[in-house]
């Protein structure tokens, strides 16, 4: 049993916030084998009204969220801010006050809490203390984070988000400490490229990727980590899918003159390309010949 069985925890969904739900969901089930969860839904939250809609694409789920268009809210303020992209990460936990109490106690910055008349709750951590990421926390009135795995598929695999951060021990620390995360790719420099260091975590049943510039020692010549914090802050830079239909996927976003960049192998041989955010509603989308 890992650590975070033991804590209770499940990763659940990645959340994107977009302008439209419809023409998201339209782009995902065009080029990707989805299976949606649910129609589209409006919920009251701390943060404000939303509609929101998700789907299962590789044995994990991807929300999509939206504002409605008479009543701009956070996913407008976010959007207006950052543009359309990732907005948070989302666990289910069985037993979230302890956590909770936790988080705070050691100054972690918790936000949004909620309490519902089904007994339910909800708690985000800011991601000014999570390394610039959202994460949402979510607890279901008697519901059991074991039996909660998204269907697998034969035509994708949701491999992980990537975090592009400035100190990768820091970060580890941090989703060992609070998530039961535990380490399942030390931390190297890419043998691609070597222009940036990455490691990967176990976090809740899900890979969880870190991204670190590789410093000017290595003098790389496409700092691009470091780029993306100083654009962006640090944060989620992709997400990462393995597809069994590679070539077609890739000959029909091309012929739709979807924005496709980097194709290229890694020095195993193993094909990629990368959906650029411009045609992918802010997400950078990396695609692997890994089924």
């Amino acid at each position: 049993m890992s650590a975070s069985d033991a804590i209770g925890m499940h990763f659940d969904h990645v959340s994107i916030a977009v302008k439209s739900i419809d023409r998201a969901l339209e782009f995902f089930a065009n080029y990707f084998p989805i299976t949606p969860r649910n129609s589209r839904l409006y919920e009251e939250q701390a943060a404000g009204g939303f509609y929101w809609q998700d789907f299962n694409l590789g044995g994990f789920a991807i929300e999509l969220i939206e504002d409605p268009p008479d009543k701009p809210g956070f996913v407008t303020k976010f959007i207006d801010r950052h543009g359309e992209g990732m907005h948070h990460l989302s666990l289910e936990v069985e037993n979230l006050g302890p956590l909770i109490e936790q988080l705070k106690r050691d100054g972690v910055r918790v936000v949004d809490e909620q309490h519902f008349a089904s007994g339910g709750s909800t708690a985000f951590i800011s991601p000014r203390s999570a390394f610039g990421a959202l994460i949402q926390f979510w607890n279901t009135a008697g519901a059991d984070v074991h039996q909660m795995a998204h269907p697998p598929s034969d035509k994708a695999h949701f491999d992980h988000v990537s975090l592009a951060v400035r100190d990768m021990k820091s970060a580890m620390d941090f989703f060992a400490r609070y998530f039961g995360a535990r380490m399942s790719h030390q931390p190297h420099l890419s043998k691609s490229t070597g222009n940036y260091i990455l490691g990967h975590m176990d976090v809740a049943g899900f890979k969880l990727e870190f991204l670190q510039s590789p410093g000017s020692e290595h003098q790389p010549r496409h700092d691009f980590v470091a780029k993306f914090i100083e654009r962006h802050g640090e944060g989620m830079h992709h997400i990462s899918l393995d597809l069994q239909d590679f070539d077609g996927t890739l000959e029909c976003l091309k012929r739709d003159g979807v924005r496709v960049v980097d194709e290229g192998a890694n020095w195993r041989g193993e094909r990629q390309f990368f959906i650029s955010p411009r045609s992918a509603f802010g997400v950078l989308i990396q695609v692997w010949d890994g089924m």
